[in-house]
């Protein structure tokens, strides 16, 4: 596991859990029925011609993923639906190739591996692109993923300009690469406008991280942007986020076999079809992950089209 999959994962459920707040009242203002509020899309035949013929002639998708991390997918009241972003995305991808899906949820372990085996046909839960899980599998990017300064809502020094963080006391979890942007990237941009640096504590829990920022032992924390409805959803005190453009950004996707082109180039023409009648952006405004959306999904991009990471 990444270190970014490490911060999404236990930084979210950390902080759901920690509060006595499921992933179901974190998304009470969701319908809880895949793709509420959305259009359905009708089947392209072009699209569904691409498909392996094993996946057309079984008229279905096989999908796994870990339904513990929303937005991006977790389960609904009852216990059984996945509901998220991501099968929002699912549901009108196998619209637009005229299939259905099948989805098992395990642990994150168990996807690519899952994937490899041939298993699953795809697996997806917002894992991160990066070069080594390239040499196993091929994604499929379909959303950004970076993060976000969280803090109290009755904080009114910080702003969007990195510079209003300087002096002051941020949150992190240990062993997480946030650390090395506070300390590679915030803090030298701090001194190289002749301010003070930013001083960073470190907590083993993101229970603590959180409760440092609640108890007022720093004055933000930082997380992934994506878990803000969570993480609101959950807090004992108000609070509000600012963005950075200090902070790193990644690509998320789905995953297939690393040879099964047949198939990844099928879903990345449904994703774009999916982009060019509006209803991407309508999932993520439903899940209001707008600011991560993806204007050009793609293939490997990790590699094809890298991200420059922040400079102070």
């Amino acid at each position: 596991m990444t270190s970014m999959k490490r911060m999404w994962t236990t930084m979210v459920v950390g902080t759901v859990l920690a509060f006595g707040v499921g992933a179901a009242a974190a998304q009470e203002k969701f319908e809880e029925v895949v793709g509420s509020g959305l259009q359905a899309l009708e089947k392209d035949q072009k699209l569904h011609d691409m498909l392996p013929q094993k996946i057309k002639d079984a008229g279905v998708i096989s999908i796994a993923t870990d339904a513990n991390y929303p937005p991006c997918q977790s389960f609904a009241k009852d216990g059984k639906t996945i509901i998220g972003y991501e099968p929002d995305l699912w549901n009108a991808i196998a619209q637009k190739l005229g299939i259905t899906y099948k989805v098992e949820s395990i642990a994150f372990a168990g996807l690519i591996p899952g994937v490899e085996s041939g298993r699953y046909d795809m697996a997806s839960e917002c894992i991160s692109d990066n070069l080594e899980r390239e040499k196993r599998v091929t994604f499929v990017v379909h959303a950004y993923a970076t993060g976000a300064v969280y803090t109290l809502a009755e904080n009114k020094v910080i702003t969007e300009d990195p510079k209003s963080l300087c002096g002051l006391t941020v949150g992190v979890q240990q062993g997480f690469d946030f650390i090395n942007v506070v300390n590679k990237v915030m803090t030298p941009h701090c001194e190289n406008a002749g301010l003070k640096a930013i001083t960073a504590n470190e907590y083993p829990a993101a229970d603590a991280v959180l409760l440092s920022l609640y108890s007022g032992r720093t004055d933000f924390v930082l997380n992934n942007l994506a878990a803000a409805e969570a993480i609101k959803a959950a807090a004992p005190r108000a609070i509000r986020l600012e963005t950075s453009r200090l902070l790193p950004k990644y690509y998320n996707g789905m995953v297939v076999q690393k040879d099964n082109m047949q198939l990844a180039e099928a879903l990345l023409a449904a994703l774009k079809a999916v982009h060019a009648e509006g209803v991407y952006d309508k999932v993520m405004a439903k899940w209001s992950i707008s600011a991560l959306a993806l204007k050009e999904p793609g293939i490997n991009l990790a590699s094809s089209n890298p991200l420059e990471y922040p400079k102070p």
